[in-house]
């Protein structure tokens, strides 16, 4: 396939702009209520025969429960590629952000769950090795859309001025019919919520 051709596939990525759409708009109503941030983050993405750093896009909207916790809302938006291949996805995550200490700042855990949308032009093949292709000739394309898991951990200066967050975080798209994807990322980001907590 040529350069062209793979340019063409990649712009043509669906992302089920619908569907993020309303993540989206949920993540704009827990801005309302209480704090969002976007920021960037470098990922590594690994799955059966394939492994690429990339960098992504994510906003996250906290809403504290207690001092110690808050449910977070979080949408990104990741872009890898790797031999001539290319591969965007956009998760939309929920989870519960909690603070080891108690305060809402320092050392901090972070179970997620939701689904991750996206696409790529990595060719499906069978179990031999083969690619496939539909009816037309066309090439058939994996699967990168699934139900997502993950876990973070991290660390928030407990500074009302500065609360940077650092974070690591591991998350993975559960597939069916093709290879699941592991993603591991880092992030430094600026976390309102813990710096109006402190004020």
């Amino acid at each position: 396939m040529s350069g062209i051709e793979r340019f063409v596939r990649c712009k043509n990525i669906p992302f089920m702009p619908k569907k993020l759409f309303c993540c989206c708009l949920s993540l704009i109503i827990s801005a309302a209520v209480h704090s969002v941030y976007a920021q960037v983050e470098v990922a590594h993405l690994f799955s059966k025969g394939l492994s690429a750093t990339g960098g992504g896009l994510f906003l996250h909207g906290g809403v504290p429960v207690s001092r110690a916790g808050e449910i977070s809302i979080e949408a990104g938006l990741y872009y890898f590629t790797a031999n001539d291949s290319h591969l965007a996805s956009a998760p939309c995550l929920v989870g519960y952000r909690h603070s080891i200490d108690g305060t809402g700042t320092g050392f901090y855990i972070e179970p997620l769950v939701g689904y991750t949308f996206g696409g790529t032009d990595i060719q499906k093949t069978d179990a031999a090795g083969n690619p496939l292709y539909n009816s037309s000739g066309g090439e058939i394309d994996q699967k990168i859309s699934g139900p997502t898991a993950g876990m973070g951990i991290g660390y928030i200066i407990p500074s009302a001025t500065i609360p940077l967050n650092f974070g690591l975080r591991y998350e993975r798209v559960f597939i069916s019919g093709d290879p699941s994807q592991n993603m591991i990322s880092f992030r430094i980001s600026y976390s309102l919520s813990a710096g109006r907590r402190m004020r």
